[in-house]
Order: C-alpha cells, then sequence, then structure tokens
C-alpha cells in the first residue's frame, strides 16, 4: 500500500480508528478488540488512532488506549512493529455521571497526555492532538499547552483535531509546521455525508499536514446503508470489483496525497475491507463524480461548545 507522510514518518494510506472495539457493546470482549487490532498490524497497515475519551463509560477512560497498547505488547507477527504509529488525543473530560467537558490547560493537557501514555504503555506516545478545542481558553494558549507535551517529552509529534481554518493559521503561527517540528496533522471530520471546511484539508494540502479524516464513511449508522444514500459510489463499486464502503475510501485518499483515511472496526472481517480500498484504483473522472455528490450538511457530533476566541 502507498506511504504517506505524518511529520518525519510514513504510514500506510489507511489506518485504522480503534474507537468501534470500546462501544459498550464489544468494550468486554478485550481478546476480540485485540484480534482486530492484530489482524491491522498483519495485514501491514502502520496507523493506530485513540483517544483517552474513547471508553464504555466515563469511569473507563484510557479503555481504548489500553486495549491498543496490549495489542502492541502481545503481538507476535510478523510485521514490524517499530513502523507502526500510534495516534491519540486528549482535551475532552469525562466525570462522573458522565459530565463531559474540556479542558487544554496546560497542566490539564500535560496530566491527560501522561495518563494516556501509561494506558498505551509506552515511553512516548507517537503523535499527540488536542480533541477538541476548549472554549475557556484562547485557541493560542491550547496550543502553547499541546507544544507543552512535546516539550516535556511525552510525545513526538503534536496535531490538532477538530480546528477551523482560522484555528489551524494561529496554530501554525504558535508553533510551525511539519518543517519547524510543530503541527503535523489535522484530524476532523470529512466523508460523503459530511465534507467540513474545505479550506482546511487545501491549506493542510499546501503545508504537507496529514489530514484524517474521523468517520470517514459517515458513521456506523451511515455506513451500512452508503452505497444505497449515494448511489454514485454502489455504482463505481461495481466498474471497480469493490465494496461501497471501499470506494469512500478510496475516494477520500484521491482528493488529497495528504489524506488518510482511519475506518473503525469492531471485527477482523472489516479490516480485511479497509486494506483492499487501499488498493482501489480511481480515474479522474470517477473521484470527480464522487466529490460532486451532495452531502447532508450536517455533523455527526456537531459542536455543542461555542468556539475559543483565536488570541
Amino acid at each position: 500500500m502507498e506511504r504517506r507522510k505524518i511529520g518525519d514518518r510514513l504510514v500506510t494510506t489507511m489506518g485504522l480508528g480503534c474507537m468501534p472495539v470500546s462501544f459498550p457493546e464489544h468494550a468486554g470482549d478485550r481478546d476480540r478488540g485485540i484480534s482486530v487490532i492484530h489482524r491491522a498490524i498483519d495485514l501491514g497497515l502502520t496507523l493506530l488512532d485513540t483517544a483517552n475519551i474513547y471508553a464504555p463509560s466515563w469511569d473507563a477512560v484510557g479503555h481504548n488506549e489500553e486495549i491498543v497498547g496490549a495489542a502492541l505488547r502481545s503481538y507476535s507477527g510478523e510485521s514490524d512493529l517499530a513502523e507502526v504509529l500510534v495516534a491519540t488525543k486528549g482535551g475532552i473530560t469525562r466525570s462522573m455521571g458522565e459530565v463531559w467537558g474540556r479542558d487544554a490547560t496546560r497542566e490539564g493537557l500535560v496530566r491527560a497526555a501522561e495518563a494516556s501514555r501509561d494506558a498505551l504503555g509506552v515511553e512516548v506516545i507517537d503523535l499527540y492532538q488536542l480533541h477538541r478545542p476548549d472554549p475557556a481558553l484562547s485557541y493560542a494558549e491550547q496550543v502553547r499547552s499541546l507544544a507543552a507535551v512535546r516539550d516535556e517529552g511525552i510525545a513526538r509529534m503534536i496535531g490538532l483535531s477538530n480546528a477551523t481554518l482560522p484555528e489551524l493559521h494561529v496554530a501554525i503561527e504558535e508553533v510551525g509546521g511539519p518543517e519547524e517540528g510543530g503541527i503535523v496533522s489535522v484530524q476532523n471530520e470529512f466523508s460523503p455525508r459530511f465534507r467540513g471546511d474545505p479550506e482546511v484539508l487545501e491549506a493542510c494540502t499546501q503545508l504537507g499536514i496529514a489530514f484524517l479524516p474521523w468517520s470517514p464513511l459517515g458513521g456506523a449508522d451511515q455506513a451500512r446503508g452508503i452505497g444505497d444514500r449515494y448511489e454514485a459510489f454502489a455504482e463505481i463499486a461495481l466498474d471497480v470489483g469493490a465494496s461501497a464502503h471501499e470506494v469512500v475510501l478510496a475516494w477520500l485518499a484521491a482528493i488529497s496525497p495528504v489524506m488518510i483515511p482511519i475506518p473503525g472496526a469492531s471485527r477482523p472481517e472489516t479490516v480485511d475491507s479497509i486494506v483492499r480500498a487501499g488498493d482501489v484504483v480511481l480515474t479522474d473522472e470517477q473521484v470527480e463524480r464522487l466529490s460532486a455528490t451532495v452531502p447532508e450538511a450536517t455533523s455527526m457530533y456537531p459542536e455543542d461548545q461555542p468556539r475559543p476566541r483565536l488570541r
């Protein structure tokens, strides 16, 4: 599979979103979750995406990171674990009674990153991203908190998630882009359902910042019938001998050389499909046709808090 850059690392064009193995209906089957991740590594995927809040309940924060760490420690296959990059995120909080909040203060983000490092069982996190902005702080302050995670040696690389174009500009002004050891990734929602802010993707493409689209199939509910919702994907799937899901992922990868889809999986068989998507080749005309499909201009998780001031 083709490789793409995240900072100074090369990863496969397709990654694995590990969140589904921590859904309440799967969280109790630890072996199943580990087998999904092992399958991804066996088949050569080299990007694993997780976050501290990916957990079945508020009192199990770190659950997904722990499974990822356990999968890496127990892996005994032939793939080289040194090539696997683990990306995690922090800045969202979950407390008793499922009270959700934000904490991107320096102290809060460093504390969360340290907990993520321990849950993963690594000495240094490969990539740590600010999960969602904290409206109580300026975005510039939050980026400096993120930089502290790197500067204190908790993470090698840093990135953003759910960022707007003005916020990306502020982050680059504060810490630089990939060439300066600053922001190396942006993880925003992007799928046939929701195209987000195309200017963010355009900026990432120009700057060489990896763009990791979350929920690339539009979420579990929409993924099941994506070929029915968007006939063009189903029709082109027939033309290229793939599934509609695989065509979606191939289309995303074809949009930009910095795009690295991270579809989720809770079954090893789904991982097989993700890997097949990396081999699907679309013509320019097919990509244009798919890009012309009309999204439902609604996010999977509409912003429930105001955006922070920039400075």
